[in-house]
Formats: C-alpha cells, sequence, structure tokens
C-alpha cells in the first residue's frame, strides 16, 4: 500500500471515517487482482480508500461509485485526482435506494460489486443489485456480521442496533437460499458475505 493510501487511512480513522478494515482490504484486493473485474460498482464510497485500493490492485479496472455524504465526496474527489485515479472512476451523488434503480433501468451490468453501504437497508438492496451483477460476477458484502451480534456470539449492545442486526441476519438467509447463487459468510474484519451468481447453463 503506497503512503497517500496510508495517510488516507489513517485520516479516516482518526476522523471516525468508516473505511475497510487491514484484513478485509487485503482480502479484497487480492480477490481484485485474481478475478481481474474490469467493471466494479462500489455502493458506499466514503472518501474513496476502497475504491482506490481495488484500482490498484488491478490497474484497468473502472469503478462505479454511489455516495450521498457530499463532504466525503469532494474528499474522495481530492484523493483520487491526488491518486492519478480520477479517468477511471464515475461517482454517482445520492441515496442508494434511488440510485440502483436507475441503474437498473439502464441495463447496466457489473463484473464485480463491493456493498458498504446502510447495513439496515442490505436485505432491502438485493432486488436492486443481483440484476446489475453479470453472471459469473462477484458480490462482496462488508460488515455482516455486525461485530459478533448478527451470528448471536455476542448480545446485541444497544436497542438501536436491532434493526440493523434483523436486516443482516433476513440478508444473509436471502442469499443463502438463492439456488442461482453461491454464497460464502467468512469471519474476516467485520464479516464479509461472498457472492458468486451462477452462471446459466
Amino acid at each position: 500500500m503506497n503512503d497517500y493510501l496510508m495517510r488516507m487511512e489513517a485520516y479516516a480513522r482518526q476522523n471516525k471515517i468508516p473505511v475497510i478494515l487491514p484484513d478485509t482490504r487485503e482480502y479484497l484486493c487480492n480477490l481484485v487482482e485474481k478475478k481481474q473485474p474490469k467493471t466494479i460498482l462500489e455502493i458506499g464510497m466514503a472518501i474513496g480508500f476502497s475504491a482506490s485500493c481495488m484500482m490498484f490492485a488491478y490497474p484497468q479496472a473502472k469503478v462505479t461509485d454511489l455516495e450521498a455524504s457530499l463532504p466525503n465526496i469532494e474528499l474522495a474527489r481530492t484523493n483520487f485526482e491526488a491518486l492519478g485515479l480520477t479517468d477511471r472512476v464515475e461517482i454517482i451523488v445520492g441515496d442508494c435506494m434511488k440510485e440502483l434503480p436507475k441503474l437498473v433501468q439502464q441495463k447496466k451490468q457489473f463484473d464485480m460489486i463491493f456493498l458498504d453501504g446502510p447495513k439496515g437497508k442490505y436485505a432491502e438492496m438485493i432486488p436492486l443489485i443481483l440484476p446489475l451483477l453479470r453472471e459469473g460476477g462477484i458480490w462482496v458484502s462488508d460488515n455482516v456480521l455486525f461485530r459478533g451480534m448478527v451470528s448471536g456470539g455476542k448480545p446485541i449492545e444497544l436497542h438501536k442496533y436491532q434493526h440493523t442486526v434483523d436486516a443482516l441476519r433476513q440478508f444473509l438467509d436471502i442469499l443463502q437460499h438463492n439456488n442461482t447463487l453461491n454464497t460464502q459468510i467468512l469471519d474476516i474484519g467485520d464479516g464479509l458475505c461472498v457472492v458468486t451468481k451462477k452462471e446459466k447453463k
């Protein structure tokens, strides 16, 4: 990881901006390097850290990023420019629940999708994301074990987390029972769900 990326990560941690954990980053970058997706959709860009890592992992990848936070978008643009990645990123400004249907209407498809948006909306996003994933494509979702609370390994810390935990449990259940997908849940970082869309015979 180059010096600028390290500074980005440190800035995010100091300012409590959520970015992927180190072992999540390592897994994600290895996956991108191995699978070489030319088109990646990221839902939840923050300041562009994970998108930058993925583009460095595979220099031919182009990323479409959804983000609602204008301050984060401004920082991300600065970071992409500093890293020489601006021409490989398309930023879509807005709420993912409103912007994803537009991508579906446009019949967009992606080789890889990285979901790191609002956890309480994960289950609702499934019918919006699946049409955007090409056959054979990979969809990675972060934070699916949510500090150990989703698996039941830890009690729900605060009442306000109940909705998020319930939504994530529903999300994982739906994906695991969808026979058009291969679904793995990995105890990496805060939990990763890795889905491959089966190719039709």
